[in-house]
């Protein structure tokens, strides 16, 4: 009997020791809370029992769980199951997979005979010295452990298949002779001492996040021959590469190393083959050549990121018709004419940015209706972009064409990318009006699901335990490979370009349009020559974060609606024409100072030290000076009082010099004395120059 138990929540309220018969019980991946009961609440016949993925908590000390002498499958993972690991589970002397992936304390001393498969990780469980188990393991899971070594008992294990000590503080050597070996993000340092023979079994090798430095030794490449993942990612080798013999490889991650060469040397022997790996990630390193146009035959291709290289060269039709769907290729010298193919209907996501392409952007790129990122920034485009309906990108969701030369009008169709979250024309030629209805557009977190919700991760393998009413543990590897990959893009907010990876692009949304030559009255730009009042339906914009309207013509008031951005982190209206009161320092008002308000002479308020005079916070005309006189002024001068006030001054130290004179004799004559000197001192010396010059 089979039960599997949804998404119901009546855990603790059901008496599954009724089910006389019942073998396997699966609560796994429901939100059940709680302790496992004390009272037997589960049938002696159960043999798989799997509570994954809940969050249930407290002691596993449980007469009720370690009275199940006949389990053999218990999966307790990813729970809150903390204390000390009960020495009753001993008792179940016919387990054969075990996960406690929790956060338990204690010493492991079990001898299960026929224990296949262990997940210990996360926890601080420890292992007796020279403690040698009598059962031999196939599949260990130790992950995020704190391990600062390889356990002394996996010395004695010779059927491993799989091996997972990643995120922990290894060092040293360790074995090869496992088909699944994951060591991704320990400690290892120095040259990789690679020591299979001829028989390596390896079909999946994960040291990505280490500090391993040298040469990738050739054994590895050469006679590795059943190798399909290979992630060498985020370390220190350098020098050429050649996978040689590995023509089975499907994941091929080298990024953020030092290699060099060229696609061709790398991929030596896929020249000819229709097939190919599924990912390649090459990003960061010192690569340069061309794309080879065989790499067009690569079916399988899904993920291609050859981003910070110095790859050249032109992009053909053939590798977009593969069936890709990431393509990274940002930070090259890749140049000519963007291909204008119509047969790249998987694509989802496009980076081109940092490169040299030249053209305008061909409609078959515009016709991708699979497109939800497209990234063409930073490049040497021109002419203007197609008027289309804009129908088939309605699922686009970041559009990047900032730093290329694109002139004409804003098209239309861009008003009906209703999911778009990034959109960004700046530092280009725009001339014209902002269309209207690009205000309706929410730029918001409104769109239908994620962005980036690929199911790539850090996870080198998944295992699949069936139980299938016999001993035997069936372990799955096939299909559940998932990729490390980033997926990133670079957009200016807060008055800085910062890049956004992965799901954080999933919260971020934005206009830029600065640096044209726009015109219009009501749109958040700076550096255009905008004029009109500041539209007050800018306080709809509930989620914005930055608005800066700054280095424009805009006039009127700043309206008092916009105190409720209660997101809104930088703000400017610098040097325009705005008048009377600034909104009180409320919310996130209170956090910006003068300089978001420099350049206007006629805003008042406590923020630039001006004072207001009335209750309209709006100075009449005939108080008014123009920004050319007043510019840099926080206070008024009246004229009449000015020229009273100096009249008065002049007279009164002109009297004092008079009356010090005729008081003090000696100083009248001293007075008289300096000033027939230096009458005398002028006279002959223009007289000398004089005649100098004329004789």
């Amino acid at each position: 009997m089979y039960n599997n138990v949804g998404q119901s929540n009546f855990f603790g309220y059901t008496d599954f020791s009724t089910f006389k018969r019942l073998e396997t019980l699966n609560l796994g991946g429901n939100a059940f809370t709680g302790c496992i009961p004390e009272d037997m609440w589960a049938p002696p016949s159960l043999k798989a029992l799997y509570l994954y993925g809940n969050k249930l908590s407290g002691s596993l000390l449980k007469q009720s769980l370690c009275g199940l002498k006949d389990l053999q499958h218990l999966d307790l993972s990813y729970n809150e199951f903390g204390g000390t690991l009960p020495q009753c589970l001993g008792n179940l002397t016919s387990l054969t997979f075990l996960d406690l992936h929790n956060h338990l304390e204690g010493v492991f001393s079990f001898n299960y005979s026929s224990l296949e498969v262990i997940g210990l990780s996360s926890n601080k469980i420890t292992f007796e010295n020279g403690w040698i188990s009598s059962f031999q393991l196939r599949a260990l899971i130790m992950q995020d452990y704190g391990l600062e070594s390889i356990p002394e008992f996996l010395f004695h294990q010779f059927k491993l298949e799989v091996l997972d000590l990643s995120h922990n503080k290894l060092k040293g050597r360790f074995p090869y002779c496992m088909t699944y070996l994951n060591l991704a993000r320990n400690h290892f340092e120095g040259d990789l001492l690679f020591s299979a023979g001829d028989d390596c079994k390896l079909i999946a090798l994960d040291l990505s996040h280490n500090n391993f430095s040298g040469e990738v030794p050739e054994r590895l490449l050469s006679n590795c021959i059943s190798l399909s993942y290979l992630r060498l990612s985020h370390n220190n080798f350098h020098g050429q590469i050649a996978l040689f013999n590995l023509t089975r490889i499907a994941d091929l991650q080298l990024n953020d190393n030092q290699f060099e060469g060229t696609l061709s040397s790398l991929l030596t022997n896929f020249n000819h083959q229709s097939y190919g790996p599924e990912v390649l990630h090459l990003s960061n390193n010192r690569l340069h050549g061309e794309i080879p146009h065989w790499m067009g035959n690569f079916t399988r291709l899904e993920y291609l990121n050859l981003r910070h290289n110095f790859f050249q060269g032109q992009i053909s039709c053939q590798l977009l018709s593969t069936g890709i769907e990431y393509l990274d290729l940002s930070y090259n010298s890749f140049s000519g004419l963007l291909p204008s193919c119509s047969n790249g209907n998987s694509l989802r996501q496009i980076n081109l940015q940092g490169n040299r392409f030249s053209g305008s952007i061909p409609e078959a790129l515009l016709n991708i209706s699979t497109l939800n990122s497209l990234d063409l920034s930073d490049n040497e485009l021109s002419g203007t972009i197609l008027n289309k309906s804009g129908e088939n990108l309605s699922g686009l969701r970041v559009l990047l064409l900032r730093g290329n030369h694109f002139n004409g009008f804003i098209p239309n169709w861009l008003c009906h990318l209703n999911d778009v979250n990034l959109l960004d024309l700046s530092r280009n030629s725009f001339s014209g009006s902002i269309p209207h209805c690009l205000y309706n557009l929410s730029f918001a977190r409104e769109g239908e699901g994620h962005l980036y919700d690929t199911p790539f991760s850090d996870k080198l393998f998944g295992l699949v335990i069936e139980y299938r009413g016999s001993k035997e543990t069936h372990l799955d590897n096939t299909g559940l490979f998932e990729a490390e990959v980033d997926e990133e893009s670079e957009f200016v907010t807060k008055y800085r370009a910062d890049t956004y990876k992965n799901k954080a692009l999933n919260y971020m949304s934005g206009l830029d349009l600065s640096d044209n030559n726009l015109t219009d009255s009501c749109i958040n730009l700076l550096h255009n020559q905008l004029t009109g009042s500041i539209p007050r339906s800018f306080a709809n914009l509930s989620q914005i974060e930055s608005l800066d309207l700054s280095y424009n013509i805009l006039s009127g008031q700043i309206p008092v609606e916009l105190i409720d951005l209660n997101f809104l982190e930088a703000f400017s209206v610098a040097h325009n024409n705005l008048l009377g009161r600034i909104p009180d320092m409320k919310g996130q008002f209170s956090t910006f100072e003068s300089k978001s308000y420099e350049g206007n002479p006629f805003l008042c308020g406590t923020q630039v030290r001006r004072k207001c005079h009335d209750d309209n916070d709006e100075p009449s005309p005939s108080q008014m000076e123009s920004p050319q006189e007043a510019s840099g002024k926080w206070y008024k001068i009246d004229r009449e009082i000015f020229l009273a006030s100096f009249s008065v001054t002049f007279i009164m130290f002109f009297l004092s010099v008079i009356i010090i004179l005729y008081v003090n004799p000696y100083w009248q004559q001293k007075l008289i004395y300096h000033t027939r000197r230096h009458l005398f001192s002028c006279y002959y010396f223009s007289y000398d120059n004089l005649v100098k010059l004329f004789v």
